[in-house]
């Protein structure tokens, strides 16, 4: 009986340790890129996630905000949201230099994720300068809950 019952325990704790799998949005791809040089300055950005994000009637779950380089946001108009991409329009009167962009989804499995990057954006910048991918990866504002054991 102490077999099975030190077996079973031992299958226990082998299955709660092991990392669970996550399966929140994330990014995928975006414009303009993070640490890219854009010329010129864009009308729109948006960012692709790996999952859809979720609407409700009547209510901003999910925004996304631009910064140009004298710290006024130069965004306007709702974040519009089409599957797993959310699009805003930048004003025309922005300063070139360099942009950040402020995001917050909540994706269809109900977690919130939030983060921003930058990219740079002037008339001056060569057409044939290569954007860096992205790198870091969004923030996640709540975290599972891992159980902890203690025999």
């Amino acid at each position: 009986m102490r077999k099975l019952i030190s077996s079973l325990f031992l299958g226990f704790l082998a299955f709660a340790s092991t990392p669970q799998a996550s399966a929140h949005v994330e990014i995928v791809s975006s414009f303009p890129e993070q640490f890219s040089n854009v010329n010129p300055i864009p009308t729109q950005v948006w960012i692709e996630f790996s999952g859809d994000l979720q609407t409700l009637d009547g209510q901003a779950v999910n925004s996304l905000e631009v910064i140009d380089s004298t710290g006024l946001a130069v965004n306007y108009e709702d974040a519009i949201i089409s599957g797993g991409r959310i699009t805003t329009k930048i004003s025309g009167q922005s300063a070139p230099g360099a942009f950040t962009v402020k995001y917050r989804v909540v994706g269809d499995d109900g977690h919130v994720i939030d983060g921003d990057y930058t990219f740079n954006a002037s008339p001056d910048y060569a057409a044939g300068q290569s954007p860096m991918p992205i790198s870091s990866a969004p923030q996640e504002s709540s975290s599972p809950v891992r159980g902890i054991l203690l025999g």
